[in-house]
């Protein structure tokens, strides 16, 4: 599977960028930013949920948040993220240390999937993954939160690693591909199996098919035998929750305009790249390494298409593996091509990095006018804090960034190193000047804090919740201790009440009162929490 150079006569491959070079960018690209910020609404909280049961000694098996069970994904992830919670607990608080399994899962997935295109492609083609995949843009958000479709992504480059280290050890790399079918099946259950599986049917003879096939058996029953014995129902009940998730979503074809234009953004710079490589290797695309790559894109793509909602994070399992196709075009881009990809990328994280200074300043000195009167109506309480040490660190980061655009030497991999590099001084610009803010808008500690004062003076038997989503409701429980339960009917027996909304909710009468508000926003990002409590239940 590892084609040599067609052309005898064609000049030496170019020198890539050092290896010491590209892990110290990756180790600051994945670093920076995911530790240092409370557990934020949305994906980091509520997947922290599970986490946090299972660093209090519970649920190891079927997922739970705050008691209840949370079916979405298998443990696979969480079983990592209580892992590094623990071993860096006497440093890091829980929630930066489960962070920590993110920045794991995805230099994992940089290591394996560069290996795996050097084995596939060649040894041109080892920097090229690392370096296009590194900087996908839609992987930098996600890769600094607490987030299992990571483990997807890591599951799929060992995958494809293993596949491809069968040209040098057949049977060592059936197990390693079957481990990461398995392992599949761990992270997101019979649709990331789909996005895998058919790699195993180009292993080298039907031995190394049957013994990935059995590896992949093996490392699935590791979870569902000891799930199936301890909690049958459950695992019953997560079953039934996860095949009704792989019922077709025709309404999202309706919204192709939404799908496509997020793929777009989302897997940019792959697609092009991509695109490249399969036009390139046109005549060539019937050998196995390219019938495997694109059968397991194409069935990535239309499960992206078909299945799930449509959010960013749905589509992390396409990266993988267009960053496999890009690997092997990235050299050969023409000299036009790849001289406008090293412009544009100047060009793009010049212009980003401009606005994140404006916002900044927008913070700091109240210009420009209009933009400092929005983000004062987004988050009317925030108070900014130092200043000089995050400008400080901030031009420190523009100018080695362009120090190293000014003095990188023509190359074919100078596009995707300067992209890489841009996209790791945005990062870290964004989390230097911005971080502060950005927490005060979605962290729920505050919150958190302040129910905890208002029920120790009024002191409740229950509480039901109304509209709290399961960030909040893991929030609630990791900083106050607080657990809620879900709403039944009014006269249930609880005599509290919390709900998220700004209206009153409809099925409260007038013997419930709001006893504690919490607001914060504004415009059509305000948030309003409040407890209600039954003046005629006994306490």
């Amino acid at each position: 599977m590892n084609p040599t150079r067609p052309d005898p006569f064609a000049p030496p491959a170019p020198r890539p960028p050092r290896s010491v070079v590209m892990w110290a960018m990756a180790l600051i690209y994945l670093l920076v930013g995911v530790v240092g910020h409370d557990p934020w609404r949305g994906d980091d909280a509520r997947f922290f949920g599970p986490v946090l049961e299972m660093l209090n000694g519970q649920h190891w098996l079927i997922p739970h948040i705050v008691g209840e069970p949370f079916l979405e994904y298998p443990p696979l992830y969480y079983w990592v993220a209580a892992l590094t919670a623990k071993l860096t607990a006497w440093i890091l608080p829980w929630h930066d240390g489960a962070r920590l399994a993110s920045a794991l899962m995805v230099g994992l997935t940089l290591w394996l999937c560069a290996d795996g295109a050097r084995r596939l492609h060649g040894d041109p083609a080892r920097p090229s993954a690392f370096l296009l995949l590194l900087g996908t843009l839609g992987l930098v958000v996600h890769a600094h939160e607490t987030q299992p479709l990571l483990a997807v992504m890591a599951t799929q480059a060992l995958t494809f690693w293993g596949v491809a280290y069968t040209t040098r050890r057949p049977l060592a790399g059936a197990v390693a591909a079957g481990l990461g079918v398995g392992l599949a099946f761990l992270a997101n259950g019979v649709q990331a199996v789909i996005f895998v599986a058919p790699a195993l049917f180009f292993l080298p003879g039907v031995v190394a098919m049957l013994v990935g096939v059995g590896a992949a058996i093996a490392t699935a029953a590791a979870w569902l035998v000891p799930a199936s014995s301890a909690q049958g129902e459950l695992l019953t009940l997560w079953w039934q929750v996860h095949l009704l998730g792989l019922t077709p979503n025709p309404g999202k074809l309706m919204d192709a305009e939404g799908v496509f234009g997020l793929l777009g953004w989302f897997i940019w710079p792959l697609w092009p790249v991509a695109g490249w490589a399969l036009w390139r290797e046109r005549h060539r695309l019937n050998r196995p390494t390219w019938r495997m790559l694109i059968a397991c894109t194409l069935i990535a793509l239309l499960s992206y298409l078909l299945l799930g909602t449509l959010r960013p994070a749905n589509a992390l399992p396409l990266i993988v593996p267009f960053a496999m196709i890009a690997s092997a075009g990235l050299i050969t881009l023409r000299r036009g091509a790849a001289n406008f990809f090293n412009w544009f990328s100047g060009m793009n994280f010049a212009v980003f990095a401009i606005l994140l200074w404006i916002g900044w300043t927008a913070l700091t000195l109240s210009w420009p006018p209009g933009l400092s009167r929005h983000v004062a109506k987004v988050a009317p309480n925030f108070v900014v804090g130092d200043t000089l040490i995050p400008s400080i660190i901030g031009v420190v980061l523009c100018l080695l960034w362009l120090g190293l655009l000014i003095n990188s030497s023509r190359s074919p991999y100078r596009g995707a190193k300067n992209w890489a590099a841009g996209m790791t001084m945005l990062w870290c610009l964004a989390v230097m000047l911005l971080q502060p803010w950005f927490e005060h808008g979605k962290s729920y500690r505050p919150a958190a804090e302040s129910l905890q004062a208002v029920l120790a003076a009024n002191p409740v038997r229950c509480i039901e919740r109304l509209d709290v989503s399961p960030s909040l409701r893991v929030s609630l429980d990791y900083f106050a201790g607080i657990r809620t339960q879900a709403f039944k009917a009014a006269g249930s027996g609880c005599d509290a009440v919390l709900a998220y909304g700004l209206e009153r909710p409809r099925v409260l009468d007038a013997d419930w009162h709001a006893k504690w508000t919490y607001a914060r926003g504004g415009g059509n990002k305000r948030e309003e929490i409040r407890l209600y409590l039954n003046e005629r239940t006994p306490r």
